[in-house]
């Protein structure tokens, strides 16, 4: 077993998984093992200082955040600067496709000319 193997395991099956013979002739991995091992017994100790959520907490967040950009929504599209810059963005658009449907009638003309 190489090094990087044995750091795989150490991290992914547990510090106790990786076998003693790698550990005694490696002190990198065994140094590796053992933050593990502290890792997880810090985990192990935090789990028993939280507090249980109630159950529908979550329900109540996902509500919160629904309920939050509905709101928001709602205050930007009933605040009058919303609707000021949307006319002010239809009248470019109209006057942009006016523009280009005045050159598109001008090239026409050009390409076809008149006969007397």
């Amino acid at each position: 077993m190489d090094c990087r193997e044995a750091e795989h395991i150490i991290w992914t099956e547990g510090p106790d998984a990786v076998t003693a013979e790698h550990l005694i002739g490696c002190p990198s991995c065994r140094n590796e093992s053992r933050r593990a091992a502290d890792l997880q017994a810090a985990l192990i100790g935090m789990r028993n200082r939280f507090a249980m959520p109630p159950v529908e907490l979550e329900r109540m967040i996902v509500e919160a955040v629904t309920r939050t950009r509905l709101d928001r929504a709602r205050d930007i599209v009933s605040h009058p600067k919303f609707w000021r810059g949307a006319a002010v963005g239809a009248a470019a658009a109209a006057g942009v496709a006016g523009a280009a449907l005045g050159v598109m009638a001008a090239r026409r003309r050009v390409a076809r000319p008149e006969v007397a």
